[in-house]
């Protein structure tokens, strides 16, 4: 059983993310937050960008937890799965640096 919740922390970590994300980008957009700037930026890309920086060291974090289970074939797949979501994270929310946040 814990290596099934071994398996799934890396995937679960992007999913987190996905949900974060997705929610500080509609309270930014209903909110006002597109006109505010913060250092040149509005303050909607401030907040997604910090957001998206923490969840990129929550996936790293759970990949390199998981490293450390080595024993069987099913550990190294969760260790594995961890990068996965990792790299899920940082090219999934990559365009919250360049896109336009609400049109």
């Amino acid at each position: 059983m814990i290596v099934l919740l071994r398996l799934s922390a890396g995937l679960t970590g992007w999913a987190v993310a996905f949900c974060l994300i997705y929610a500080l980008h509609g309270l930014g957009c209903s909110g006002g937050w597109v006109g505010a700037g913060v250092g040149g930026m509005s303050l909607h890309r401030t907040v997604l960008l910090a957001g998206w920086a923490f969840s990129l060291a929550a996936t790293a974090g759970i990949a390199l937890w998981l490293r450390r289970f080595r024993a069987t074939s099913l550990d190294r797949a969760a260790a594995a799965l961890g990068w996965v979501g990792f790299a899920a994270t940082l090219i999934t929310f990559a365009p919250i640096a360049v896109v336009p946040a609400c049109l």
